[in-house]
């Protein structure tokens, strides 16, 4: 069973700007008419994974607004799928139905893993070519999966369930977060952590970035922080104002921005270097005629790193470009 170790911390950071009202460039809709339950934008920014009430889960392109593969769990048409996630490369991915996760070749649409859990998946991650994968549990655990065989997982205890999960590319590198604000690093083949941090909050978004050097987590209400794992130190301890909080998080390619959400619709782009906040869009109150509040989904850029991407719970995306 994998144990921890307190990591060191470091000075102080910054604070965000409040959000522009800047509308949309581009709203994309993916047909959906509401009845979404999780969507997730692929690394290079040009597929999502959707989950559906009416349509169960699919694989889309949505730029074009095609669907390229039905993802279904078993014999379930409609697998209402909660949570999922891509591989770092795109060539894999893992959808969950509460209680079912799936491990699929998205190239071809095969099913390359099917496990049972005893207990809600509240979130999802895996590496390239799916060789581990990571998911956070209600039961105040979370499973390490090998994706490349279907063995039992290596059980990760928290004191309260665990929302928000990561692996890095490599599958070296893991990160778990859970509801008593407890956030932990992973060394996944020694089995060991090597940061423990306990927020205010529940810990609602852990990523590393894509060449593993950094790590973000970020609570519902509070700062985040920023470590720099190659150099074993804490680049920005108090990332945000003191009131923010955090929803969604996503690293640029190669590392040098940050795209964060927060609960109340603000999307902020901060340079990683600085800890500053570098631009900022609020999210509209709503697209329809409709009144219910948008929530975010996922965050993410273009491969370009010219746009900022917003999957929205009306099975929209919508889409900003960087000043």
């Amino acid at each position: 069973m994998l144990r921890g170790a307190l990591a060191s911390v470091g000075a102080l950071g910054s604070l965000a700007l409040s959000g522009c009202a800047e509308p949309p460039a581009e709203t994309v809709a993916l047909g959906y008419g509401g009845g979404v339950l999780s969507m997730r934008l692929s690394p290079n920014g040009e597929q999502a994974l959707v989950g559906s009430v009416q349509q169960g889960a699919g694989l889309w392109n949505w730029r074009t607004q095609q669907r390229l593969a039905n993802l279904s769990h078993a014999e379930q048409e409609r697998a209402q799928v909660f949570a999922s996630a891509f591989a770092p490369d795109g060539t894999r991915g893992v959808t969950a139905e509460r209680n079912n996760l799936v491990h699929w070749d998205l190239a071809t649409g095969r099913v390359l893993g099917h496990w049972s859990a005893q207990a809600s998946v509240r979130s999802v991650a895996l590496s390239n070519q799916g060789r581990r994968i990571l998911a956070g549990l209600n039961s105040r655990e979370a499973w390490l999966f090998d994706g490349l065989n279907v063995r039992l997982p290596v059980i990760i205890p928290h004191a309260e369930a665990v929302r928000a999960v990561d692996i890095s590319a490599d599958a070296a590198l893991g990160a778990t977060g859970a509801d008593d604000g407890m956030l932990r690093a992973w060394d996944l083949e020694r089995g060991a952590a090597f940061i423990t941090w306990k927020f205010e909050a529940p810990v609602t978004t852990a990523v590393f970035s894509p060449d593993r050097r950094l790590l973000f987590a970020g609570p519902a209400h509070g700062q985040g922080r920023i470590w720099d794992l190659a150099q074993g130190t804490v680049l920005h301890p108090s990332l945000g104002g003191v009131r923010g909080g955090f929803s969604r998080a996503r690293f640029s390619a190669d590392g040098a921005l940050l795209l964060t959400a927060a609960a109340n619709g603000q999307i902020t782009l901060w340079t990683v270097a600085s800890g500053q906040a570098r631009q900022s869009w609020q999210l509209p109150r709503s697209l329809t005629d409709r009144t219910e509040r948008l929530g975010v989904l996922d965050i993410g850029f273009d491969a370009q790193t010219r746009l900022v991407l917003v999957a929205v719970t009306s099975g929209q995306v919508l889409v900003w470009r960087l000043g």
